[in-house]
């Protein structure tokens, strides 16, 4: 809106003007040179006000306000100009929050409008009020001015709605842009936690089986070149976002993880139909539960601290999106519990996720 002032800024022209056809006028008396004085004074603070004046305080303007009414009040003794009430209403509008600048607009424009009252004969102690003159020079004037000082405060709050706007947009950006990152960290600690894990498997087993000369080296270092290509593959799929795991695939591939790795592993499908909604979250709480396994060095019995690390945090987020619960730790017997809640299953928890 930096035209607007711009514009603003050009009205105080007639005011400087009259200020040098005062001093050009000859003879001068010295009520001309006060209210010369007086009419290059306001056009200075009104240029000073609006030079920048969308960012002034409210001090400001007060100030400006004060100054710009006292020397319209001292222009009255030798210069009864109504228009020059103008000039305080727009700072009145621009830098108040309603409804004090309501307020001030109004006492602005009952100022200007009195002495048009009192020269035209609408006031007087005497004489009734004609109900014709109701309608004359100080009505017009009055309504300018409070049109003027009105429409300056609504520009001036939409310019307030603007910038809360901006400032909105611009928070919701960091925010998207946030967790886009959050979701691609967590996408790729999933993906490549059991990859390199088997990885590492398959590197020290092939490392094991060349030092004893077993040819059966060379199938685990291509293992390990196979797995290190999907890797490659899942990293560009999570970073396009149009990787999407499905349960089949993930138990497939834990099952497949984990033999290699000399786990024992034993899959039960019941037929239960997966809510397509589910079906990513399901997926991902498969492969971590498969990576933890990979990842166990405690004794079996399934020791856990209540600490939940990155990748048990990610599928927390994950399941507590959904709606559901995410419960993790010791089984009845030995070893670790993961499970997942999701629909109608699940308790309604603060976090969606619990340690036990």
């Amino acid at each position: 809106m930096a035209w607007l002032a711009t514009v603003i800024r050009i009205t105080i022209a007639p005011v400087l003007i009259g200020a040098l056809a005062v001093l050009v006028h000859s003879p001068r008396s010295s009520t001309d040179l006060t209210a010369a004085a007086g009419l290059l004074l306001l056009g200075t603070v009104h240029i000073v006000y609006w030079w920048d004046p969308w960012r002034r305080r409210a001090r400001q303007a007060v100030a400006a306000l004060g100054i710009m009414v006292a020397i319209n009040s001292v222009l009255l003794l030798g210069l009864a100009e109504p228009l020059l009430w103008l000039y305080p209403a727009l700072v009145a509008g621009a830098g108040l929050r309603a409804p004090v600048a309501v307020l001030a607009i109004g006492l602005t424009a009952l100022a200007a409008a009195a002495p048009l009252a009192l020269e035209g004969g609408l006031v007087h102690p005497i004489d009734p009020l004609h109900p014709v003159d109701a309608l004359g020079p100080s009505h017009s004037v009055l309504l300018s001015i409070v049109l003027a000082g009105l429409g300056m405060n609504a520009v001036r709050q939409l310019i307030g709605v603007n910038a809360d706007l901006h400032a909105t947009r611009a928070e919701l950006a960091d925010l998207a842009v946030a967790a886009d990152r959050e979701r691609l960290a967590r996408e790729l600690h999933d993906l490549l936690a059991r990859t390199l894990s088997l990885i590492a498997v398959k590197a020290e087993l092939a490392s094991r089986l060349s030092a004893k000369g077993d040819t059966a080296a060379a199938t685990e270092l291509s293992d390990v070149q196979r797995l290190a290509r999907q890797a490659v593959r899942d990293v560009r799929e999570a970073v396009a976002g149009s990787h999407l795991p499905s349960v089949e695939a993930e138990l497939a591939a834990a099952e497949v993880a984990l033999r290699m790795a000399g786990i024992g592993i034993s899959i039960e499908r019941n037929g239960t139909h997966i809510d397509p909604a589910h079906e990513s979250t399901l997926a991902w709480a498969v492969r971590e539960a498969a990576t933890n396994v990979l990842e166990v060095e405690d004794d079996g019995r399934g020791a856990f601290d209540g600490a939940m690390g990155t990748g048990l945090n990610g599928l927390a987020g994950r399941v507590n999106a959904l709606g559901g619960t995410l419960e993790v730790g010791p089984s009845d017997g030995q070893g670790f519990r993961l499970r997942v809640r999701l629909g109608a299953a699940a308790p309604r928890l603060p976090n969606g996720a619990v340690a036990k």
